[in-house]
């Protein structure tokens, strides 16, 4: 257990480290009692109960605090398995000592319940039900020892008490258990928490470049042409182009602050009409050849809409083509109904490299994965983006 999951459910660890507590103490605090109520009691042997009881008292809580803290300074020399194990052995024969010695004094046999429960408890170590096996291959073993001294000493020995111990050493692992779990619970809660802000952050981050690219695209297009047209002496021109360029920055920007507040709905009807608009602003003659879709999921409504805004993007940036051409249309892959969108220009490509890497089109393609489609680009002496998503319910006329 972690240094960070020490101050969480402080209730509940506070009732778990207090039975440890509670249990270790009354291992020692039991038997010496008991011993101290005979009225002949061997000095010698009230001295090896003590000690054997101590030994059990202290090995057993140090052993159960390996399990909740190993990073401690104090527990740390003792988590290693090998070392936790001799630990957990040493606690054991200690406690079937004091087992032993009790019915020597005579009518002290019930107190060594508690020393052995804390024994067990020290011995279940490792996942629930590994912990279990292990309690009761000791509990078996102290039993078989018991019994086996029984026989040659004569001395009697409860075993309603192994049983009980048992059963008290079951149920304080079963209250750690469900500690330890509670922690588990909380850390996968927090890791799926963490999960959903690094998607969330991830899809603001994809959102950002797609709208706005094609507002920075547009942007670096008119400054061009102010400075050109500076340069040769026509400022009517350059000012209605200056115009022209701070419209795009607030329409930018107010896209940037939809964006931030989540306001803002991506649809391919609306990012068809845009790219129209704009490339035929641009120069660029556009055909749209789009079929009558009944039904178009959410999904890939959004994913469509960004597609075409990435692709007239690009053909903006990187494209001296003079005509872009739009498809939309139904088709089957795999078995599965899908819808595909294609766009495609006859360039010339102005910067081929950059055509065929970008992060667009990167983010593009693991959102299509996502959705269980997929995207592809090919650059040539003109350009094709195709985009295809499955489709659930609806269909085409």
């Amino acid at each position: 257990m972690s240094r960070q999951k020490r101050d969480r459910f402080r209730g509940i660890a506070a009732y778990v480290h207090a039975s440890h507590a509670a249990l270790a103490l009354a291992s020692f605090a039991a038997p010496v009692v008991a011993l101290a109520l005979e009225a002949s009691v061997v000095p010698g042997l009230a001295f090896l109960v003590a000690l054997f009881a101590g030994i059990v008292a202290a090995g057993g809580a140090l052993a159960v605090a390996v399990d909740f803290a190993p990073w401690h300074r104090l527990t740390r020399p003792f988590a290693p398995p090998r070392r936790r194990a001799l630990l957990s052995v040493a606690v054991v024969v200690a406690a079937l000592v004091v087992i032993l010695l009790l019915p020597s004094s005579g009518g002290a046999v019930g107190v060594a319940v508690i020393p052995l429960a804390w024994a067990l408890r020290a011995v279940a170590d490792g996942s629930f039900w590994s912990g279990i096996a292990r309690m009761f291959a000791a509990a078996l073993g102290c039993g078989l020892v018991t019994a086996l001294t029984s026989a040659w000493s004569g001395e009697v020995w409860d075993s309603l008490g192994l049983a009980v111990a048992v059963l008290l050493a079951f149920g304080l692992l079963g209250q750690d258990s469900i500690y330890t779990l509670a922690i588990e619970l909380d850390d996968l809660r927090a890791l799926e928490a963490d999960r959903a802000v690094a998607t969330e952050r991830k899809r603001l981050a994809g959102d950002l470049h797609d709208i706005q690219g094609q507002h920075l695209g547009l942007i670096t297009v008119e400054a061009e042409l102010v400075t050109k047209l500076i340069a040769t002496g026509d400022t009517a021109g350059a000012a209605a182009h200056a115009r022209r360029l701070q419209a795009i920055a607030g329409d930018a920007l107010d896209e940037l602050h939809r964006v931030v507040h989540d306001t803002r709905a991506v649809t391919l009807d609306q990012e068809l009409t845009n790219a129209a608009r704009v490339l035929e602003a641009a120069g660029i003659t556009v055909a749209r050849n789009v079929d009558r879709i009944d039904f178009l999921p959410e999904t890939a409504d959004r994913l469509f809409g960004l597609t075409v805004r990435e692709a007239i993007t690009n053909i903006l940036k990187h494209s001296r083509t003079r005509d872009c051409t739009i498809q939309v249309r139904c088709e089957a892959r795999a078995g599965n109904d899908g819808i595909v969108l294609t766009v495609t220009d006859s360039g010339p490509a102005a910067t081929h490299a950059v055509r065929t890497r970008g992060t667009g089109l990167t983010m593009l393609r693991e959102r299509y994965r996502d959705a269980g489609g997929e995207c592809t680009f090919v650059s040539g002496p003109g350009a094709e983006l195709t985009a295809w998503v499955p489709m659930t319910g609806g269909g085409s006329r």
